[in-house]
């Protein structure tokens, strides 16, 4: 199984949830960039690719392989415009979360035979000011993929 494959895998399960609208992927700078690409609309020297909210963006860290795996780990970031109500933003927080949770459920449920998962993740809820104002979820989340090093199929000469 390829990187690719992960995120295909990743990227049509966020877009098969009924509430998600946008799904990106990318470094934090790529953040407003949605993987459809729109024609981009500038307001006031911002441009805007017209994210439709929800909004789950894929942000990869660092992976590691070992012997007999490949560990690949993202940073989901789930999030939904709000005012800057407190109330409201505590709301979209508790939105977001449950995002996460259908999206590690999802995986887990129906990806089970594929990947192996750390459920142990990590998530921090945050409210930051973009070209719009947005609150969420951010999930640290492991994939890993039994993937043994392989020296017999190398493209090495003898």
């Amino acid at each position: 199984m390829t990187y690719q494959e992960v995120l295909d895998d990743l990227i049509d399960l966020l877009n098969k949830h009924k509430m998600i609208k946008t799904v990106g992927y990318g470094t934090l700078s790529d953040l407003m960039t949605p993987l459809k690409h729109e024609i981009p609309v500038t307001n006031d020297g911002f441009t805007s690719y017209g994210a439709d909210y929800p909004y789950a963006f894929i942000n990869p860290t660092s992976h590691t392989l070992s012997k007999n795996a490949s560990t690949y780990r993202f940073n989901l970031i789930m999030m939904d415009m709000c005012t800057e109500d407190t109330l409201e933003v505590i709301q979209v927080q508790s939105e977001c979360h449950q995002y996460i949770k259908d999206v590690l459920a999802h995986l887990y449920y129906h990806y089970g035979e594929k990947y192996d998962f750390n459920l142990n993740s990590t998530i921090v809820p945050f409210k930051e000011k973009y070209n719009d104002t947005v609150s969420g979820m951010t999930a640290q989340i492991e994939v890993i993929i039994r993937d043994p090093l392989d020296d017999c199929i190398t493209p090495f000469r003898s």
